[in-house]
């Protein structure tokens, strides 16, 4: 009991009692300031925090427990987007297909069905499965409300056969994204460049195999990997010119080595130039490819907006 006037403890007892009494009340005070009621808002933010940081396997728990806490929530759709995003953001391929799967069979009307589509069609992409991605960046153009997202779809199309490395087929689907696109001009550029694709110098596997056994090195030479022909054709001359030198001089046991030998150089000389046809072949359309990236179109103009003339830049990637 608090002391009063009829309370006969000591003056010491007494401030002890109301020192305690004090803390108590001070104690349960803190408490209460310190409770803090996780609401939608808080847990949602708390998700997106690790969404933000990169965290995001920490960013997907959090919006499972928010689908947890709150399953009547409106804000349970945007919770199972984010979480189809983190799983595409951390690498997890087959996690963002059956992620957003379950979006869009939870909610077939989401505003998120395009995007969730999207995300499909770039998971495929990654695990080289191109014509599932191909289907599903079609369902992207007929279900995008906004144009933006019909043009990227299309765009991932392209990218598509540009990967396989069927490159008329890509060309054609570079020319259908909208010409009213902020990424036509760059289609159009893709296409065109890609029409030229065949003129890159290319060198023949067979011949460079048949030049290889006609003479060892030839074959290199004709890819122009000098280096490679010079030591082709001094290793493999000289385990010839000791084979000759011992059957010449009848000791067969090393001339017999020397074959042994030779066979596996000279056969992996005629392997190696026409693998270097294929490096030489490859390497080319590689910079070519990266040429079309890099190469832009620069265009400065004037352009009337209302009353005044405006400078207007246009820069094609």
């Amino acid at each position: 009991m608090f002391p009063g006037k009829g309370d006969k403890r000591s003056p010491g007892a007494k401030v002890f009692l109301i020192l305690v009494f004090f803390l108590l009340a001070r104690g349960l005070s803190l408490a209460e300031e310190g409770t803090r009621i996780i609401d939608e808002k808080l847990q949602m933010d708390l998700g997106d925090y690790f969404f933000k940081e990169g965290d995001y396997y920490r960013a997907i728990t959090e919006y499972k427990r928010f689908q947890f806490f709150f399953p009547q929530s409106l804000r349970v759709e945007e919770a199972m987007w984010k979480i189809a995003q983190s799983y595409y953001n951390g690498k997890k391929w087959d996690e963002t297909i059956s992620a957003s799967d379950a979006l869009r069979q939870k909610f077939p009307s989401s505003s998120w069905i395009a995007e969730s589509l999207i995300l499909n069609g770039l998971s495929l992409k990654e695990k080289k499965d191109f014509s599932r991605a191909r289907d599903s960046f079609r369902k992207v153009r007929e279900v995008a409300l906004r144009e933006a997202l019909a043009a990227e779809a299309q765009w991932q199309i392209a990218l598509t056969y540009l990967q396989e490395e069927k490159w008329k087929e890509a060309a054609v689907e570079f020319r259908k994204i909208d010409r009213n696109s902020k990424i036509y001009r760059k289609g159009e550029h893709w296409a065109n460049s890609l029409d030229r694709i065949d003129e890159i110098p290319q060198k023949s596997p067979a011949t460079a195999g048949v030049l290889a056994a006609l003479l060892p090195g030839a074959g290199h030479l004709y890819c122009g990997r000098y280096r490679d022909a010079t030591v082709a054709f001094l290793l493999n001359g000289a385990f010839i010119w000791g084979m000759v030198e011992a059957f010449e001089h009848k000791n067969y046991v090393v001339g017999g080595i020397l074959t042994f030998f030779e066979l596996g150089w000279y056969s992996g000389n005629i392997y190696s130039a026409v693998a270097s046809a294929h490096k030489f072949n490859r390497k080319k359309k590689q910079e070519y490819l990266e040429y079309i990236e890099k190469g832009s179109h620069l265009s400065l103009g004037i352009s009337l907006q209302g009353k005044s003339p405006v400078l207007s830049l246009d820069y094609v990637f």
